[in-house]
């Protein structure tokens, strides 16, 4: 099984996924995702021949990179500006 991103829908309407283990992209029909499938959302995937063969939804994993996204955007959020003056 590969973690596998939701990155966004396509003009046609289907899902594209990322597998950056394995540097591919998929385009899957969004019939083909688990019910409650949202962008942004995280998938464990089977893949076969260069073929998905089963979409897993991994709440933990979504949960997991969610949180740090939040964490990121608030150390940023919080920093002071640069003390070096622009010439």
């Amino acid at each position: 099984m590969y973690a596998a991103y939701f990155e966004r829908l396509t003009d046609n309407n289907q899902a594209l996924l990322l597998v950056e283990e394995l540097q591919k992209q998929f385009h899957v029909d969004t019939s083909a995702l688990p019910v409650g499938s949202k962008v942004g959302m995280w998938f464990s995937v089977g893949v076969e021949d260069d073929q998905l063969v089963s979409i897993l939804l991994d709440e933990d994993k979504t949960q997991t990179m969610k949180q740090e996204i939040d964490d990121r955007m608030q150390r940023l959020q919080s920093k002071k500006t640069s003390r070096f003056k622009r010439n």
